[in-house]
């Protein structure tokens, strides 16, 4: 199953950080869901302090890595060398990937243990990969 042409990466640095928040999005719904419900197991509640502790620190982390600050400014043209587009797209998927690790563990938390906070931890992580979206190109 292949498209025949090589992979874009200008296309791939817009998709799949969008690909990333709407999936994180749509697990943490289900589990919202399904924890309001009253569908979820009375595991311990120390799973869910994990889940927050990981949303709070999860920001930190990816902001590290990427190493462009919270908020990553635009790239300055769409002459960008190719080696450098590439550069940014691993680290942005690295960023995106990182915080959907975070919102998942929060979802996890949601359906494993009794306590709430978990859904509104996960809305750090959300609302930075949100900040994070890369514009697409005119």
């Amino acid at each position: 199953m292949s498209r025949g042409g090589a992979p874009d990466p200008q296309s791939a640095l817009v998709v799949v950080p969008r690909a990333l928040l709407g999936s994180s999005v749509a697990i943490l719904l289900v589990a919202a869901l399904l924890h309001s419900q009253g569908l979820h197991a009375s595991g311990p509640e120390v799973v869910s302090w994990m889940a927050v502790g990981l949303a709070v620190v999860a920001p930190l982390v990816a902001t590290i890595v990427r190493g462009s600050g919270l908020v990553a400014p635009q790239p300055p043209s769409r002459d960008e060398a190719a080696a450098d587009l590439f550069a940014r797209l691993q680290k942005t998927i690295v960023f995106f990937g990182l915080l959907e690790s975070a919102v998942i563990f929060c979802a996890v938390a949601l359906l494993a243990s009794p306590p709430g906070w978990p859904l509104l931890a996960a809305l750090l992580p959300l609302a930075v990969m949100a900040l994070n979206l890369p514009s697409r190109p005119a």
